[in-house]
């Protein structure tokens, strides 16, 4: 048990300290521009030349990503702290794609204007960000508990009484104690 409280605290250390990138239209990046700690940075180039072809520059790893899962090229506007933000011109609908960690976990949100308009941008976005932390944290919940849900063992006796209803488990402990009989034997 201290074994997975220690794990569970290692792994919200983690998360705070992971960078998150974010994905936009350039309706929604112009308003996050307006956030008193925004900082222009304009990012890599997203090509580059290798041997005469054009290929996607990899040293932005989230750029690079992006760019071969959905075929688009994103363009980096600047950055909030560690966080980063991109524009992808392809995106129509007022929406924040936030990407968490190295796996780059997808969270999406609709953007709420009337907040940002009532609250600020700097407000909204901590808000945002804290409902990010809340759902990654829901997501290693539910994949912690899927792991160490116990698996169903297979029941080696139903290939002989029903063997139209065998599954693979069934035939793999019917495998284990065919095995182990035949290793008593000698």
């Amino acid at each position: 048990m201290g074994f997975f409280v220690l794990k569970e605290t290692f792994n919200i250390l983690i998360n705070m300290y992971m960078a998150y990138n974010v994905v936009t239209n350039s309706m929604v990046v112009y308003q996050i521009k307006k956030c008193k700690f925004f900082k222009t940075n304009l990012g890599l180039a997203s090509t580059v030349d290798k041997g005469g072809n054009r290929v996607f520059n990899e040293n932005d790893k989230f750029a690079h990503y992006y760019n071969t899962q959905y075929r688009t090229t994103i363009y980096g506007q600047g950055n909030v702290g560690d966080i980063k933000f991109y524009v992808d011109h392809f995106v129509k609908d007022p929406v924040l794609a936030i990407y968490v960690g190295p796996q780059f976990e997808e969270f999406i949100f609709d953007v709420n204007f009337e907040m940002i308009d009532e609250k600020g941008i700097d407000f909204y976005l901590g808000h945002v960000l804290k409902e990010v932390e809340l759902q990654h944290e829901e997501r290693i919940k539910t994949n912690t508990e899927k792991k160490m849900e116990p698996k169903k063992s297979g029941n080696p006796e139903l290939i002989t009484f029903n063997p139209g209803a065998v599954t693979y488990d069934d035939l793999k402990a019917y495998m284990e104690k065919q095995n182990a009989e035949r290793y008593k034997k000698i």
